[in-house]
């Protein structure tokens, strides 16, 4: 975005504020939103907006909106894509082909990937988006890697795959793996066909990605609302047992009302 686009953009902030029924930020907070989306173009910024209100009953932050925006100016994966990719290096037989932030991110938790997979992919996904950060913010360029696995025939599969979506130059994928057959001739440059399967792939994967999020978000919220509920009968409760309290509270000796029906006189 640019400086004229500042008006827009705030427009449509607001409108995803007023839209959740939450107080618009301050002009402090503003500013951060600001310095945070101004490098994605305006469409962008506001289909991710959009897919939020779909998706979320919850006022918008930073982090929700950045997710939903597409990464593919640095040829990074989005966070629950890289999420899919990392969850392959559970099998010790699979290689993978991902990126140094993946990699980093993916070593921070797989340890509690065997205990509480929800966890470990939300701790995954703020880690993966830290190094993200930090790396487009120094001007790092994404940096596709293989990890090998055992099976030999699947190390060839996944790197071949990987060279075919343009993921790995094939030097640096024969380098990895050595027994990776030379292209044809007529393969050096990429058809039609598979130029159109790259995009068809890039969809696939994309859509795939949105809609893990999704599921993701829907169970986010779920867990929000049940603990609202279970918070809000729990005051009920406390009313109740106060209420009660004060009807039925213990009448000190001495006192000289009538008796209560079923009490001696």
């Amino acid at each position: 975005m640019t400086p004229a686009d500042r008006p827009q953009f705030a427009a449509i902030l607001a409108r995803a504020f007023r839209t959740t029924r939450t107080p618009m930020p301050d002009a402090e907070v503003l500013d951060v939103w600001w310095a945070k989306l101004a490098p994605f173009p305006l469409d962008a910024v506001a289909n991710a907006f959009s897919r939020h209100l779909d998706e979320s009953e919850h006022a918008p932050a930073p982090a929700s909106i950045l997710r939903r925006l597409p990464r593919e100016k640095d040829g990074r994966p989005l966070a629950d894509e890289a999420w899919a990719i990392a969850l392959e290096a559970r099998h010790e037989r699979e290689t993978v082909v991902w990126t140094d932030e993946t990699a980093q991110a993916w070593h921070a938790v797989r340890d509690l990937v065997v205990t509480d997979e929800i966890g470990a992919r939300l701790a995954f996904r703020a880690a993966y988006t830290r190094l993200v950060d930090d790396a487009e913010a120094r001007g790092v360029p994404a940096r596709w890697r293989v990890s090998l696995g055992h099976d030999h025939e699947r190390r060839v599969e996944v790197v071949d795959a990987a060279v075919r979506v343009g993921r790995l130059s094939l030097a640096d994928a024969r380098v990895a793996v050595p027994a990776l057959p030379a292209p044809d001739a007529a393969d050096t440059a990429p058809s039609a066909d598979a130029l159109r399967h790259r995009a068809q792939l890039r969809d696939l994967i994309g859509s795939i990605a949105a809609a893990h999020e999704m599921r993701a978000q829907q169970r986010e919220d779920a867990a929000a609302r049940a603990s609202d509920a279970t918070n809000e009968r729990k005051r009920e409760i406390a009313q109740q047992a106060e209420r009660y309290a004060v009807t039925h509270r213990t009448r000190e000796p001495g006192d000289d009302d009538e008796p209560m029906q079923g009490e001696l006189p």
